[in-house]
């Protein structure tokens, strides 16, 4: 069977079809068995750079912002579970998310932080502009093809019918899945629609991807800018309140992201060790308490995640918890349990609490998708490291081409 890409264009209607797919007026979840089998085909000759992505995700790392991932990503399970999509009580679930484990919006603010922190740590350290260059050409395709396998899980699960129509669903269910699921539009979305025009999304919380690449290049010129320069902090603070005050209300939490660099510069001038953990500990009671009283802006909870990161990172005992061997697993699926709690929400739970008529139910309900969630996670995390496999290509191809031209013009 022949699944390449035709040399001229992508064209779906050039693929071969597998005869054992021939599910009788299901041409739509044919076209998309091939398109995955095709994107399969391709990562398959990606296999040593997975094996290697693998071995190398511990590799050279600062251990506390693997588990400032994970436990982000479990605060939002948590805060989707208990108090969003389906909490076993509605009125019990509003008052729950006040507590910052709970908080949905303080956890994608802690990703924001951490990746403008872990994006501009290294040439913050090294100046290292051959490896600037395959972060930067690379960070597009990281975020880009395990966003393609989510949504193929989902778009899969709508072409099989597992989602009952809007009508029959919960109200917070009937406004999503409402379109029809074609090869194209899975194609579209994953890489184009999902960052640049977010319509008809697959899943729900993958609205947080375009601030994430954007964020991601603001961190990363950001970092190329300034570095050089004396008063590093204050420059990257000058940039936040710029992207603060002009931008956008939507995108005022692209501040975060140069805020993120800020502490990245900090922590590797030392400035975590004159830090007590006394003083630590009082910056997470901080952070809880903002959570808990401020009503929600990006100041005030940006603040709150900002005080709970460097708590964390200067309270030995939060430390020790961040660095530990289960932190660093929740680290590793951290990008799966963010994109895949979802369909876990939308297949299991929906139709269970549809259908629970008791509190008891409900809570068990909503247990059991918790632990469904991080086995599906646990289960699809070789889509991570296709992305990082794949992002480690796509970069070295910029950093190889981009020294290739500086080796070419004349001196």
């Amino acid at each position: 069977m022949n699944y390449a890409k035709p040399e001229s264009s992508f064209d779906l209607n050039e693929l071969e079809y597998p005869p054992e797919v021939s599910f009788p007026g299901e041409r739509g979840l044919r076209r998309s068995v091939v398109l995955i089998s095709a994107m399969k085909n391709l990562l398959i000759a990606q296999v040593p750079v997975l094996r290697a992505a693998k071995g190398a995700f511990r590799l050279n790392r600062l251990k506390f912002l693997d588990g400032l991932r994970g436990w982000a990503a479990v605060f939002v399970l948590l805060y989707h579970v208990f108090c969003e999509s389906i909490p076993f009580d509605a009125e019990f679930g509003e008052r729950l998310q006040s507590l910052l484990p709970f908080s949905g919006a303080i956890a994608i603010f802690i990703f924001f932080l951490v990746s403008g922190f872990s994006l501009s740590y290294n040439y913050l350290l090294t100046a290292d502009a051959k490896a600037w260059v395959r972060i930067a050409g690379g960070r597009y395709a990281r975020l880009a093809v395990p966003i393609f396998f989510a949504c193929a899980t989902v778009h899969m699960a709508m072409l099989l019918g597992l989602f009952d129509p809007p009508a029959q669903r919960l109200p917070k269910f009937q406004q999503m899945l409402d379109f029809s699921p074609t090869a194209d539009h899975l194609l579209t979305f994953s890489f184009y629609g999902v960052f640049f025009d977010y319509r008809h999304t697959y899943i729900g919380p993958l609205w947080t991807m375009r601030y994430e690449l954007i964020g991601s290049y603001v961190a990363l010129l950001a970092v190329v800018a300034v570095r050089a320069t004396a008063w590093r902090q204050v420059w990257f603070a000058a940039v936040a309140v710029f992207l603060f005050a002009l931008a956008p209300d939507d995108y005022q939490m692209l501040a975060l992201f140069p805020v993120g660099c800020a502490l990245a510069d900090l922590y590797q001038r030392g400035a975590s060790k004159s830090v007590s953990g006394t003083s630590g500990a009082l910056f997470i009671v901080a952070a809880f308490a903002i959570r808990l009283f401020a009503p929600y802006n990006v100041a005030s909870w940006g603040l709150a995640a900002t005080l709970f990161i460097v708590g964390c990172v200067c309270f030995p005992i939060a430390l020790r918890l961040l660095e530990s061997r289960f932190s660093g697993w929740l680290g590793e699926i951290c990008f799966p349990l963010y994109l895949f709690h979802g369909p876990v929400i939308w297949i299991v739970g929906e139709p269970l609490i549809r259908q629970a008529q008791s509190i008891g139910a409900k809570v068990a309900i909503d247990f059991v998708v918790i632990v469904l969630s991080i086995f599906a996670a646990w289960a699809f995390v070789w889509t991570d490291r296709a992305g990082i496999a794949c992002a480690r290509r796509l970069g070295a191809s910029f950093s190889y081409l981009a020294s290739k031209t500086v080796a070419a013009k004349p001196r």
